[in-house]
């Protein structure tokens, strides 16, 4: 079902400083930065390997609003997500509600709106796994 990761999302206080250190310590180099006002955040990829996968940084636009930085302020920094590689979405979705995991998202109202399907982070010891759809 699964085919391959496609991002880790890291939560970090700060993408500059995140950023710097990940540079310096392991090579990495930041292709993209963006703001996404909708979900209160700043992010930065670095991809990884050969490209197809990245290391995503996340960071509140304004400290301590928003479910990032509620997140930050519980858990502090570290793997807040990743994006697992599916053939299908929606076989992906039949197979894992058959194996009584909860989703978000996953109905089909949601996703013609736009959204984003993920697996419950109840069922995932506790990281948010969005299901990505293999490019074609």
């Amino acid at each position: 079902m699964f085919n391959r990761i496609r991002a880790v999302h890291i939560a970090v206080n700060s993408i500059a400083a995140a950023t710097k250190d990940y540079a310096e310590r392991f090579g990495f180099k930041v292709t993209q930065t963006t703001e996404r006002p909708q979900d209160g955040v700043r992010n930065a990829f670095l991809p990884f390997g050969n490209g197809d996968a990245v290391v995503e940084f996340l960071e509140p636009m304004v400290p301590g609003q928003g479910g990032l930085a509620k997140w930050l302020e519980k858990r502090g920094e570290g793997v807040y997500m990743m994006a697992w590689e599916v053939d299908n979405v929606e076989t992906a979705i039949k197979e894992l509600k058959a194996r009584g995991v909860a989703l978000i998202n996953a109905e089909l109202e949601a996703r013609a709106k736009g959204a984003n399907v993920f697996i419950h982070p109840k069922f995932s010891h506790g990281v948010l796994i969005e299901l990505i759809e293999k490019r074609t």
